[in-house]
This record gives C-alpha cells, structure tokens and sequence, in this order.
C-alpha cells in the first residue's frame, strides 16, 4: 500500500485543538471513536506522527496481571537493575 499524503488544517475543539480525520482516512485506517492512537513528535517539532495502537487481546491483559500480582516482589528486584 502506497503512503497517502495530503495537507491538513488544526481547527478549536473545546480547549484544545484537532486534527480532522476524512472519512476515507478513517475508512483506510478502520478506525472510530475508541480506536487508540500513539503520537510522536520530533525532537525539533517539525513532524508529529500518529500510529494505531492495536488492543490487547484480554486474555493475554488477565494472563499479564496474574503474573505481574504472582510476581510483584521479582518484578520489583528487576526494574531495580
């Protein structure tokens, strides 16, 4: 799939300011509303760069949180190193 570019305009929303997603971005993207996005902006902020940040299967969520309830006192020794 080629890279689309296309320019793009801020607009005031509430307090803060947006950036509007076309329908056909939306589309591209299979995105809605409680889709979750990653933002980087470079150090010089001259780019922002949004990428789609994929759920968590909530099996694998419960499995994580076992573990990490199981084994507080191990993850706690290694965040330490």
């Amino acid at each position: 799939m080629q890279n689309k570019v296309n320019e793009t305009s801020l607009f005031k929303a509430g307090n803060s300011l947006a950036f509007r997603v076309t329908t056909s971005d939306r589309k591209a993207l299979k995105a809605d509303e409680s889709t979750v996005f990653e933002k980087k902006v470079s150090s010089d902020g001259s780019q922002i760069t949004f990428s789609k940040v994929e759920p968590i299967n909530p099996k694998l969520k419960k499995a994580y949180m076992n573990f990490a309830k199981d084994n507080k006192e191990l993850l706690s020794e290694l965040r330490d190193l």
